[in-house]
């Protein structure tokens, strides 16, 4: 029976899940730039209420058994220009001594994929490449961009902020921590997350400028390959720390 599928959100867990379903063999409603093609089994589209105008994001790491996923669907880390981690280290905050260290150079070996590094843009445009690519596999994914959910019924639809309803079998909420399904799946009653009163101050930095300042160039070769993780060993209460790794080659 064929089955009509909505994914609200086209961030990296809403692409993914597009790619692996129009991966499965079956035929998908297509990008305007396509022709459209009816659909056998399922019809897929993705609405996301960003525009991908002003994608920023920064880097974050893909372990093996997220590795493998990804390369199961054709994702290639050498467009994404993704770095290999082959090291993960704990430095003191204070000097950069290190204080542990973990090889993970045999992670491919030992688990079928190695770790990576990758800045979130170029993760995301190659899932893109993968959900709009036209190959003998699947057919591309429909992609509404502009186009924010501002809710839901059980029965089967979503409400667009401009007025519109569209209608489906399968509705899957990829739209994050305040997502505009989650009072249609959650129980009235339902509490609202907790605040852990955590919170991360994400950036990044030329390599090539601290190649270029002295200070900071034998900070760079102290901290060596890989992943480090510089710790403030004074402050054991809030657990205060930098990640530092390469991305994007």
């Amino acid at each position: 029976m064929p089955l009509k599928i909505i994914i609200v959100g086209a961030g990296i867990a809403g692409l993914c899940a597009g790619v692996a379903l129009s991966q499965a063999g079956h035929e998908v409603e297509v990008c305007d730039s396509f022709p459209i093609v009816t659909a056998r089994s399922f019809v897929l589209q993705i609405f996301e209420k960003s525009a991908f105008a002003t994608e920023v994001g920064a880097a974050l790491m893909i372990t093996p058994n997220g590795a493998r996923v990804l390369s199961r669907l054709g994702f290639s880390f050498t467009r994404a220009r993704a770095v290999q981690m082959d090291r993960w280290t704990v430095l003191r905050g204070d000097n950069n001594d290190q204080m542990a260290s973990v090889d993970l150079s045999a992670a491919e070996e030992k688990f079928g994929a190695p770790v990576w590094a990758v800045h979130r843009v170029d993760l995301h445009n190659e899932l893109l490449r993968l959900a709009t690519l036209h190959n003998d596999t699947g057919r591309p994914v429909k992609i509404n961009l502009d186009s924010e959910v501002i809710g839901a019924e059980v029965e089967g639809a979503i409400i667009l902020r401009d007025g519109s309803r569209h209608n489906a079998d399968v509705i899957i909420g990829a739209d994050g921590l305040r997502s505009a399904l989650k009072d249609v799946v959650l129980p009235k009653d339902a509490k609202p997350p907790t605040p852990t009163g955590l919170s991360a101050f994400r950036f990044l930095i030329d390599t090539e400028k601290l190649k270029a300042s002295e200070s900071l160039s034998a900070t760079l070769n102290k901290k060596g390959p890989g992943a480090s993780l510089l710790a403030d060993i004074k402050e054991t209460t809030k657990e205060r720390h930098i990640m530092w790794y390469a991305c994007r080659e």
